[in-house]
């Protein structure tokens, strides 16, 4: 990694003229303190035309796709962070996957306050700084070196490019571990745009939050039309023949829509009834 990201600093003036440079980060989240660690890779996909950030997955499936000329690998986000900007912006497109696809438009300019505390990171001096963004204050380390003002998921506007990102509970860790140049622009028109076909509905946070809480009342609705067409349904891989037997399963539904998704911004997650 040291001396690809050495060759880019090098080059940093003629940065935006190449095709795309893919920086790939360690994502390690939890809920608490209490919980073990996911853990994801997540590309930061960066061109003249966009910046874009998701779950690697997503990149190795359309692989297979494109080598199979056929869709044959689909793969949904397991962390609720696919993201989608233009360069030099803090305008977000925020892609959401719950069932339906949607996306969200957000403005996440950041203040950063600058420290001088600093540390080495793969022959890399980085330097320290903060932010508050999401309910959560995060500590950022970024580099000099990297003239490029880019980093994880919506973070953005330092200096260099952000090598580790972390919030001070450490329930959301970012480490980048690789990167590459790529000489095309990298299509995503299948997984981030649309979901395999599926066109993004533009919706604020609050309507998604009552979307998913919506289905959190009633998690057997998505199921019960087939089931009342008289199909079978499975879920977890056991096999469901009637509204009655799926009815059975809710609590079960419900845990499964509460532990979806680990919410970044966790002032922006949905709130779920306890009974």
């Amino acid at each position: 990694m040291k001396k690809i990201l050495f060759l880019l600093a090098l080059y940093a003036g003629s940065f935006y003229q190449s095709q795309t440079n893919r920086f790939i980060y360690e994502l390690q989240y939890r809920k608490d303190t209490s919980d073990e660690y996911r853990k994801n890779l997540m590309n930061l996909d960066i061109s003249p035309k966009s910046v874009k950030f998701y779950d690697k997955t997503f990149a190795d499936y359309d692989s297979i796709n494109k080598s199979a000329n056929r869709p044959v690998s689909r793969y949904s986000t397991k962390t609720d962070q696919v993201i989608e900007r233009a360069p030099n912006s803090f305008n977000n497109k925020w892609y959401r996957d719950f069932h339906d696809y949607f996306v969200v438009n957000t403005h996440d300019e950041m203040k950063w306050m600058l420290l001088q505390e600093t540390q080495e990171y793969n022959g890399y001096k980085l330097q320290k700084a903060t932010t508050d963004f999401g309910g959560r204050t995060w500590n950022a380390w970024f580099s000099n070196d990297v003239n490029i003002k880019e980093g994880p998921y919506k973070f953005r506007g330092l200096p260099g490019l952000i090598f580790i990102l972390e919030d001070t509970d450490k329930n959301f860790i970012y480490k980048l571990v690789s990167n590459k140049k790529l000489n095309t622009e990298v299509e995503t028109k299948d997984f981030i745009e649309t979901h395999y076909g599926k066109s993004a509905i533009p919706i604020s946070n609050e309507k998604f939050n009552k979307y998913v809480q919506d289905f959190y009342e009633n998690p057997a609705r998505i199921f019960s039309e087939s089931l009342k067409n008289g199909q079978k349904t499975s879920f977890k891989n056991e096999s469901v023949e009637s509204v009655e037997e799926l009815n059975k399963k809710k609590e079960m539904l419900q845990n499964g829509i509460k532990s979806r998704y680990i919410y970044i911004e966790k002032d922006k997650e949905p709130s779920f009834k306890t009974k």
